[in-house]
């Protein structure tokens, strides 16, 4: 007891060093790499992690390996990871959550009800434009990579392009500036030139068509949601390419109607 009383006092007088936490290397390190690629907007390949956090090629490969079984990595295309569904998770823990507009939520049920297909609601969080909220239909086929809290591939999002379309300069310099144009299907938009043609395209008609630029065999419509004239989020729905010709008219007019619901 008189030792532990002298230590104590030395500790105060200044006289003994504090005790040093202990810290794993490995944990450090994975830290590092989803950090470095949860800011990377299209994601990194192993060798710009490598080069990033300053590690030797076979240990980036393991840690991304773990990574990636955790779930908090996956691997997209041109074998570059980006945040898994676990990361997502992560980032939609209650405390980090963007707040949706109540109003916002029962029009994007409405979407889903009507469609019987799934159905999104888009903003801007911090910066970014993320998914905030999905509901599925009851024929609804879930487009994989479409999660909450969905950030990248602004290029292929139907909601996405809606809301870079109605953003100000800065906010759309902010995204576009430096963006790699990732080809995900044949009719994939792959370039700034015609992606604000685009984006034009969209201001002039109100609604974006997007006919199987994310995925091959889906379809996507998208709509903004507007309050005093600006547009705050968007209303999407995703429909199988195979139900989508003889369903489009009564999608469109769900998709407008869910619109004119959320902004009154």
């Amino acid at each position: 007891m008189e030792a532990e009383a002298e230590a104590e006092a030395g500790a105060e007088a200044g006289q003994v060093e504090p005790k040093r936490r202990q810290t794993i290397q490995s944990v450090a390190r994975a830290s590092r790499i989803l950090l470095a690629i949860a800011r990377s907007p299209q994601g990194l390949t192993a060798t710009e992690v490598a080069a990033l956090v300053d590690l030797t090629m076979p240990t980036t490969y393991h840690l991304l390996a773990t990574l990636e079984d955790e779930g908090l990595l996956g691997k997209g295309a041109g074998k570059r990871y980006q945040l898994g569904s676990g990361a997502v998770d992560i980032a939609n823990a209650p405390g980090l959550r963007p707040r949706v507009n109540p109003r916002h939520r029962e029009a994007l049920t409405q979407l889903a009800d009507a469609t019987q297909e799934t159905a999104y609601l888009t903003g801007w969080f911090r910066g970014e434009i993320r998914i905030l909220a999905r509901v599925e239909g009851s024929l609804a086929v879930r487009v994989a990579g479409l999660e909450v809290g969905l950030t990248t591939d602004v290029h292929a999002r139907a909601s996405a392009k809606v809301l870079l379309a109605y953003a100000d300069d800065d906010q759309r310099s902010s995204i576009l500036d430096g963006y790699h144009y990732t080809r995900f299907t044949d009719v994939t938009v792959s370039d700034r030139q015609s992606f604000e043609t685009q984006l034009a395209e969209i201001r002039r008609t109100g609604i974006l068509y997007d006919r199987g630029e994310y995925r091959d065999d889906v379809r996507s419509l998208s709509a903004p949601i507007r309050h005093e004239g600006r547009v705050i989020a968007a209303l999407a729905v995703t429909v199988p390419s195979v139900r989508y010709e003889r369903t489009e008219p009564d999608v469109v007019a769900a998709l407008l109607a869910a619109v004119a619901f959320a902004e009154h």
